[in-house]
């Protein structure tokens, strides 16, 4: 620690702070502009200009000079005002002056500093400047006349994101920040830069000429995407989120977002939401009240399961509260049959998990991984499924210059950080990498082994994974292997990362065991600073999986009860938040179980492919109105916040559970989610002593900063055979999309608007497609006509069709599998 001395005031920080973090830890504020707390310090600006007695003669930056003992520090005096106010002036010799349509006005650092300091006139005289706009992006406008070159685009995306996008070309006056080739900004729309940028260079387009800033009211809640819980906050007006406000002082994600966190919300402002409940009448779904919608629902329910059964499947969309009645309301109807996402895909962390290391979560925390030495990524995908771990990922190379290493059937955004090397391998053939390098901790004796069992049997069950053998086998360089095996082992902090969801059912419990083993063997899990990552689909898959939301013991899971279902062994099927017709693995057999079913619910934000089958229909809401708890896949537990009303009738799938239970007969007595969660509480592991209303803003980690494991049991585990084809087509989450819901945003889909099928230029080229050729993709069970995406990514014979589309008709022919056969034709 240092002890320094700010305008007159005693202060003890860090001795790696700079004078400007000193001062802001006692409250006293120094102006910046290009100043952000997640980059590197970058002095471009000299607008935090302030004085030190011990160099005297000269004013120094304080964003970039560290604190020593006994300094002593003024931030403003007479001279230091008379220079940030030349500074200002300098900064407006070609700054256009169009504040009163810019955007930025009322938010505009630049303007606040210009008010403050009293720049109402200039000395120096320039021409304006006058750059034509970029608005080649659907989301993303920049003006470059406003530019101030603080730079912060250019490190935001360098150092945090890991794209690239911008730089700085030419010299002096000419100076201007610019895309590749000076063309229009085409990158991974995150609009990272757009939060940091201080003035109106960089804006969301969505947002454009919506409101001024002190119209909105701002909302802190939990973005409704994928596992990473990063904290949004809603900017609402008039009953409408207009946009996604940046807020770096909220949450664990540090302000961070991805284009579906950023760009994804207006299907909430949607007009095709359901507003009231439909029943089917006469064979068409036509509204009724929510009486008489509960009623029939309710009688549906009670008869089927006096009769074959009813099974009850539910998305990870859902609160923990609303999981908690959900599971109330199995019990209340008296079935087991009850499960989520499909059935399939967590099984690595609740059979997989629990198996090696007795645990069924994440055993570390997403902030720990920018500190570790090495990280392995399984999967390039994992960046497409988890973009801000995946940001975090590229932080800990920048500032740790962690080793990072992927085992991937593609190269992709983790491919290309410094420090990466990808372990290519044949589609599919992730645990036999993984193999390998268990083996060679073994073999070099660089593993782990106290108390470990199931050593003696792993070690033999690997001696057929010998990097060389693997390598020939999958591809993957045994090199690479090794060097990946001797990273893990030797770093002090590690972190091992697997997503999972419906896409990735594959060898899912596989998968997991392959990589707890690795962990072990590393001496990773239960480590302080380390952990082994599995990280779900949807925002509150790790509740579900808290929850239990699982089938019974003999009862059947989601798959069972659909082939139950299709085969008229079971009556009727509840499903909440998900649509199976348009993202569950094999169609035909889902369309088949909603056709013989003779009674379906459906609960849906939207009439979706499913809901249009159902005999009933609620109509839910969204996370930007309800109020509860989100778990993520770091266990951490968060509260949402409603920021805006329902549309119409729609109701809450709590308040939803709540009056069917009622009309079921059961005694609810709940007065709320915090009564809920505390029932939660009472009946969860980990989450005992955990207070609704004492949840702040950067949530609350069940089971501590580093889960404790219960044991350490290596189990031997088999990885996959080769699959043979001229082409092998693969699925997985495309970064613009997450599930099906996004395909309801217009962010998303002013990116990616329709279905593809990506190759690699090599077979574009033997195809003779280009970009935009329409390509048939025919599989042994059926056929798809897609648009192709020529890319560099895929090796020779890999193609790549994401899943969120239903029109593209892929689960017609994936039904699970990790790689699929194909044929291809123009």
């Amino acid at each position: 620690m240092v002890n320094l001395t700010i305008d007159g005031k005693q202060i003890t920080v860090s001795k790696k702070a700079t004078i400007y973090q000193a001062a802001e830890q006692a409250g006293i504020k120094i102006p910046v502009l290009c100043y952000a707390k997640k980059l590197f310090p970058y002095g471009a600006c000299r607008i935090c200009l302030v004085e030190v007695e011990q160099m005297k003669g000269r004013l120094i930056p304080s964003c970039t000079t560290p604190v020593t003992e006994g300094m002593v520090v003024t931030t403003m005096s007479d001279e230091i005002r008379k220079v940030r106010r030349t500074v200002l002036e300098f900064l407006l010799v070609n700054h256009v002056l169009d504040c009163p349509v810019c955007d930025k006005g009322g938010e505009c650092d630049l303007q606040d500093l210009a008010y403050e300091y009293e720049v109402n006139a200039n000395r120096f005289e320039g021409e304006k400047f006058d750059l034509p706009k970029d608005e080649v992006n659907p989301l993303i406008e920049r003006n470059m006349n406003r530019c101030v070159l603080c730079g912060k685009c250019v490190r935001v995306c360098d150092e945090v994101v890991g794209y690239g996008s911008y730089t700085f070309i030419n010299r002096g006056f000419e100076t201007k920040i610019a895309t590749a080739y000076d063309r229009g900004l085409n990158c991974e729309f995150c609009g990272q830069c757009v939060s940091m940028c201080p003035v109106g260079a960089i804006l969301p387009r969505p947002f454009k000429f919506k409101a001024r800033p002190w119209q909105l009211k701002e909302v802190d809640t939990v973005c409704g995407y994928c596992g990473n819980g990063c904290t949004v906050t809603l900017g609402v007006l008039k009953n409408k989120v207009e946009t996604i406000r940046f807020n770096d002082k909220t949450g664990v994600n540090d302000g961070n977002l991805c284009i579906r966190g950023r760009f994804g919300y207006s299907y909430v402002n949607s007009e095709d939401r359901l507003k009231k409940p439909l029943v089917r009448k006469n064979g068409e779904l036509v509204e009724v009240e929510w009486d008489e919608a509960l009623a029939v629902a309710a009688e549906g329910l009670k008869k089927a399961q006096q009769e074959k059964g009813v099974g009850i499947l539910t998305g990870g969309r859902l609160t923990n509260e609303e999981l908690f009645l959900l599971k109330n309301l199995a019990k209340t109807l008296g079935t087991g049959n009850l499960d989520h996402s499909g059935g399939e895909c967590y099984k690595g962390l609740t059979e997989g998990l629990v198996e090696t290391l007795g645990v069924s979560a994440s055993t570390g925390t997403f902030p720990q991984i920018e500190e570790c030495e090495a990280i392995l990524a399984i999967r390039n995908d994992f960046y497409e499924t988890h973009p801000v771990v995946g940001m975090v990922v590229n932080q800990a190379i920048r500032a740790n210059h962690a080793k990072l290493f992927v085992v991937a059937d593609k190269t992709g955004k983790l491919s290309k950080l410094p420090e990466s090397k990808t372990l290519l391998a044949e589609p599919g053939m992730e645990v036999n990498v993984l193999n390998a390098i268990a083996s060679v901790l073994i073999e070099e004796k660089l593993a782990v082994t106290d108390g470990v069992s199931g050593l003696d049997e792993l070690k033999k069950a690997l001696s057929k994974y010998a990097p060389d053998k693997v390598a020939s086998e999958t591809g993957a360089s045994a090199d690479a292997i090794r060097e990946a095996a001797r990273a893990l082992a030797s770093a002090k902090k590690s972190a091992i990362l697997l997503a999972y969801g419906l896409p990735y059912t594959a060898q899912s419990k596989e998968l997991a065991v392959a990589a707890a083993n690795l962990a072990i063997l590393i001496g990773n899990a239960g480590r302080e600073g380390s952990g082994l990552f599995l990280c779900g689909e949807k925002a509150n898959s790790q509740g579900a999986i808290d929850l239990g939301i699982l089938p019974a013991k003999g009862a059947m899971g989601a798959q069972a009860m659909l082939e139950a279902a299709a085969d008229d062994k079971l009556s009727a099927l509840y499903i909440l938040g998900e649509d199976p017709i348009s993202s569950y693995p094999d169609r035909t057999k889902i369309e088949s179980a909603l056709d013989k079913a003779s009674f379906v619910v459906v609960q849906d934000l939207f009439l979706s492919p499913t809901a249009a089958k159902a005999d009933v229909v609620f109509p839910a809401v969204s996370f930007a109105e309800k109020e509860g708890t989100f778990t993520n896949a770091e266990r951490r537990i968060q509260r949402l916040h409603p920021g805006i009303a329902s549309p119409g009738e729609a109701k809450s799938d709590l308040v939803i559970l709540e009056k069917l239970l009622a009309k079921l007969g059961a005694q609810v007595s709940y007065t709320g989610p915090a009564a809920i969660f505390a029932a939660v509480t009472a009946s969860v592991p980990g989450y005992q002593g955990i207070d609704f209303n004492a949840i702040g803003p950067q949530g609350a980690v069940w089971g501590g900063e580093n889960l404790a494991i219960t044991k350490k049991n290596v189990v031997a585990v088999e990885g996959a055979k080769v699959v043979k084809g001229k082409y092998r087509m693969v699925t997985g989450s495309a970064l613009y999309h997450s599930g099906t819901l996004s395909t309801h945003a217009s962010g998303p889909l002013a990116v990616v608007p329709e279905p593809y099928v990506e190759l690699g230029r090599e077979d574009a080229k033997a195809l003779k497609v280009v970009e935009g050729d329409m390509v048939v993709v025919k599989a042994a069970n059926g056929e798809m006509k897609l648009k192709a995406k020529v890319a560099n990514r895929l090796p020779k014979g890999l193609v790549f069709v994401p899943y969120h589309f239903v029109g593209a008709g892929l689960n017609r022919i994936y039904r699970g599998e990790s790689v699929i056969p194909v044929e291809l034709s123009k």
